[in-house]
């Protein structure tokens, strides 16, 4: 009898402890994509607010002088570190204000937008390519439309790009894209669906720019 005793009273404490571990588990699975999606509203409430963008990288970020000239030298394009803020960009239209890193890293998407570091730099006369997350910094290009007007500043001279086209495309096509084109193209991408917290998200969506030649290039 006490053995049957002991074993109901352990099996009214083992299970309502299995269940509860069981609970915790699926809420763990199931709320890590909120998680995340707070975590990077979070940044981006974060480092919107923060004078110059600064971040912990490079303090003397902050002290980072946008030229909003077109007039530049040629020889004042230099290979920014990666991870370090090097151009803020902009379409005021959709509201996009956004700095952007050297390199695309998920560190660096937390803090902004990332340049493709294999990709051209504003000014070099070769395509830029530059992602960033649908849900934060990037949440704009949903509204962009062809035509609209993307700026790049950077510390050597202000760029313009004229939206020409866009596409959804799956995230394992190859052919979004060509960094190997002789010429300015400023390629734009985030996640697609947009703002879509649970499902299927390997959905990208591209907005392409084209130079717009009115900047004027000094060569040494």
């Amino acid at each position: 009898m006490k053995n049957n005793k002991s074993k109901r009273i352990a099996s009214y404490i083992v299970m309502p402890l299995l269940f509860i571990i069981l609970g915790f588990i699926v809420l763990f699975i199931s709320g890590k994509p909120v998680a995340a999606m707070i975590e990077a509203y979070g940044n981006m409430i974060i480092t919107k607010g923060a004078p110059g963008y600064g971040n912990e990288y490079d303090p003397e970020l902050s002290k980072l002088v946008m030229n909003k000239k077109s007039t530049f030298h040629t020889n004042q394009i230099q290979v920014p570190a990666l991870e370090t803020h090097y151009a803020n960009l902009y379409c005021e239209r959709v509201e996009l204000d956004a700095p952007v890193y050297y390199g695309d890293s998920d560190t660096v998407l937390s803090y902004g937008v990332g340049q493709y570091a294999a990709s051209g730099l504003p000014g070099e006369g070769k395509p830029i390519l530059i992602g960033g997350h649908d849900a934060t910094y990037f949440a704009p290009l949903e509204h962009i439309n062809i035509g609209d007007i993307v700026t790049i500043e950077t510390n050597y001279g202000q760029f313009e790009y004229k939206v020409a086209a866009t596409r959804i495309a799956d995230a394992s096509e190859t052919d979004s894209y060509d960094l190997s084109q002789a010429k300015e193209q400023l390629i734009l991408y985030t996640c697609y669906p947009f703002n879509q917290l649970l499902g299927d998200s390997s959905g990208r969506f591209f907005v392409y720019c084209d130079r717009i030649p009115d900047s004027e290039t000094v060569s040494e």
